[in-house]
């Protein structure tokens, strides 16, 4: 995908990246694939998806502010990427939002849309409402005033279907709008397969498949020295 990204990727000069107004500054000048999928079977050596921000430790904590029941802002785990992170903060030092929150609260609710998705997959292994959404109605509002940052990923949507041997497994199809290849992608990949494995394991079923797709998969000008020697490290290994 990198090595497409950087041979393939068409080039275009967004005006904002995140709530930040970048319109003319030539570094953020991007390579872009729109509607990039791929399946991913299997996740053997996690350390390969960190390979240019080197931020697991980063992932794994964030992960779990994820799946704490009580939502976060701003967290601890930005302090571990705070040279990427805290810019964002606001100035009463939170962020526009956190995956935290957006994973772990229903506005008006008392329900846990974690805690939901596993309850209905363990009562209905057959279902296809097993959503957790990430994006809501009101960050559309968001977009056209530029006001605050709105989440890249969309949605995630678990699945249980056969494997090949007739057990059940859990298979997550993971939408995002947007993802930067270089500073993002390869976390955004680990988090959505630790969710899995997270929800796999609450509701007794094996851990399936990752199917990702992503709108507009891009790097920006300033990291595309970054992305050419991260493809030659790998094609090395």
């Amino acid at each position: 995908m990198g090595r497409n990204l950087y041979e393939m990727g068409k080039e275009n000069c967004p005006k904002t990246m995140q709530n930040k107004i970048v319109e003319g500054n030539e570094d953020f000048i991007t390579k872009e694939l729109i509607c990039e999928q791929y399946c991913l079977l299997a996740l053997p050596d996690p350390d390969t998806l960190f390979v240019f921000n080197h931020s697991r430790k980063w992932a794994d904590c964030e992960f779990q502010e994820r799946i704490n029941p009580y939502p976060e802002n701003p967290g601890d785990a930005y302090k571990l990427m705070e040279n990427i992170w805290g810019e964002f903060l606001d100035k009463d030092g939170k962020f526009d939002y956190t995956y935290s929150e957006r994973l772990n609260e229903i506005p008006g609710s008392t329900f846990n849309p974690i805690d939901e998705v596993i309850r209905l997959l363990k009562k209905d292994h057959d279902t296809r409402k097993a959503i957790l959404p990430i994006y809501s109605s009101q960050d559309t509002e968001y977009i056209y005033s530029g006001a605050k940052r709105i989440p890249c990923s969309m949605y995630y949507d678990f699945l249980i279907r056969p494997n090949v041997k007739g057990e059940d497994q859990l298979n997550i199809c993971y939408h995002q709008r947007s993802s930067d290849f270089v500073t993002f992608f390869g976390s955004d990949v680990y988090l959505a397969w630790c969710m899995m494995e997270h929800i796999a394991k609450a509701v007794g079923v094996k851990v399936g498949n990752l199917y990702h797709t992503i709108d507009s998969l891009h790097s920006y000008k300033k990291d595309w020295v970054t992305l050419k020697s991260g493809i030659s490290s790998l094609t090395t290994r």
